[in-house]
């Protein structure tokens, strides 16, 4: 006669999700959320989607966050957190006075650059929602454009009246110069296609070095 299996006293959960009461859940959702809303905008970010991508239950949506505009100043909010500390780096190095200008201007360059191949999600999430519908674009500008722009100014404003920076205004030149640094994740791979002599290794130190000899104009 078989033996009966005996019943496991584990309350049990779909594999690979987690529980609302587990802290990552949130976080996650987040990170995911993040990355939608920089690929597809505001529109075409879908719920059950990122939930997915969290690998969370859908309804924990609005269990954590309540609907789709919370959730994305949810994520706005995390996108300055990871912004500010970076902000203050770059203010740093443009307030160090005992640093000469142009080497306070190619710190900042490289500076910027390495933020954006840290997290490409950051920049991609500002750039969509910054040009999208006005109450979006108003809190993008007003917690992170404006700010990141306030921090390099004065060294931008500082470095065009010296002849170093090739711009008429420090706006022009801080947009130019997040146009140019702003390159997808892929742009290593795509440049060796190109360019196979290249390695992808290497190629974002070469687009920083390509930043500063195309905008700068460095005394030798």
């Amino acid at each position: 006669m078989a033996k009966a299996k005996r019943k496991s006293t584990v309350p049990s959960r779909p594999r690979g999700r987690r529980s609302k009461d587990m802290p990552a859940g949130r976080e996650a959702l987040l990170v995911a959320a993040t990355h939608a809303f920089a690929c597809h905008g505001f529109d075409g970010a879908d719920l059950r989607s990122v939930a997915a991508a969290a690998n969370v239950s859908a309804n924990l949506v609005r269990v954590h966050f309540g609907n789709k505009a919370a959730l994305w100043e949810a994520c706005l909010d995390r996108v300055v957190a990871i912004g500010l500390p970076a902000m203050a780096g770059v203010q740093e190095i443009a307030c160090d006075s005992e640093r000469p200008l142009s080497e306070r201007l190619c710190g900042v360059i490289s500076e910027i650059a390495a933020f954006y191949a840290a997290h490409p999600d950051v920049r991609d999430f500002v750039v969509r929602h910054a040009a999208e519908v006005p109450e979006r674009a108003v809190l993008v500008s007003d917690r992170l454009l404006r700010p990141a722009y306030a921090t390099v100014r004065e060294l931008f404003s500082a470095g065009i009246e010296a002849g170093i920076v090739r711009s008429r205004h420090p706006a022009l030149f801080f947009a130019l110069l997040n146009a140019a640094l702003n390159q997808p994740p892929a742009f290593p791979m795509l440049l060796n296609r190109i360019a196979p002599e290249i390695d992808p290794e290497t190629s974002r130190d070469l687009l920083v070095e390509t930043t500063i000899a195309t905008f700068l104009h460095l005394p030798r």
